[in-house]
């Protein structure tokens, strides 16, 4: 009888044991699934930020490259821990000058960006949010201070996109009662890959790194589009966007000279 006892008690031992285990267990897996993909989403943006700040520096670094002569120079540090940093070269911009209903000029330039690439499960987490900058890709200024720079946040199933390209800058100015100037500023990051003794130019390895970016050349295209009589038009457009800038200012009739200035920014690992 006391052997039987202490069977059956042996069994509601194991039985108490085996239930608090997958209790435990189904605990664990339950604050887990919370806990992990929370923990995730806070790397994730984490590490969009690290490259945001990232992108920023870059941003600052190339716009005091600027207005300083060739082959000067600056490098940013920076240090990301997971996705792919590149450079590539696939958004077009145009422009179209036009006055009195004529196309006047049709120019059109391929230019680099910055790319960061973070892979992961983003179903659903929306489509396209504009960080910095704006959308519009024409900046107008008629004191050269306007902002230029377009950090784009993209969201898709697979990865998160970050990235950083310039516009096209625009400053119109009278050089005299009857002389109009236009200047486009158009900023040029080199997309070129090539074998360097630190690896591939780029992508860049997402270790502690040092970027040097150089201003290697400022070049510039001048068009005279003779006498003009009506208002001066620019339409501007790339991927997705369009913006028609109309300057109401113009003399009742002007020669029209359009400058079209290209900034090469040289990015390389060092």
């Amino acid at each position: 009888m006391r052997k039987k006892l202490r069977s059956r008690r042996g069994i509601t031992s194991i039985i108490s044991t085996l239930v608090i285990f997958t209790v435990m267990v189904a605990a664990l897996g339950l604050a887990f699934s919370q806990i992990v993909p929370s923990l995730e989403k806070f790397q994730t943006e984490s590490d969009l930020t690290a490259a945001t700040n990232t992108f920023l520096s870059f941003d600052s670094e190339i716009k005091k490259l600027v207005n300083t002569p060739e082959n000067s120079s600056s490098v940013v540090r920076y240090n990301l821990g997971n996705g792919i940093l590149d450079l590539t070269k696939n958004r077009e911009i145009s422009f179209l000058v036009k006055s009195g209903g004529a196309n006047l000029l049709n120019y059109s330039s391929i230019k680099g960006e910055v790319i960061y690439k973070l892979e992961g499960n983003f179903k659903g987490s929306g489509g396209a949010v504009y960080d910095f900058g704006s959308p519009l890709l024409l900046v107008y200024s008629l004191n050269r201070t306007a902002q230029m720079t377009n950090i784009v946040h993209q969201a898709f199933d697979g990865y998160k996109l970050l990235t950083l390209y310039y516009s096209v800058f625009l400053n119109v100015e009278e050089i005299s009662d009857n002389a109009l100037e236009v200047n486009l500023i158009m900023i040029h990051l080199n997309t070129e890959k090539t074998i360097d003794g630190q690896g591939e130019y780029f992508p860049i390895i997402n270790a502690p790194t040092k970027i040097q970016m150089i201003k290697q050349s400022q070049v510039t295209e001048t068009y005279n589009l003779g006498n003009q009589a009506d208002e001066l038009i620019i339409v501007a457009s790339t991927q997705d966007f369009s913006q028609n800038v109309v300057y109401p200012f113009a003399p009742s009739s002007f020669e029209l000279t359009v400058n079209i200035v290209h900034i090469n920014i040289d990015f390389r690992t060092i």
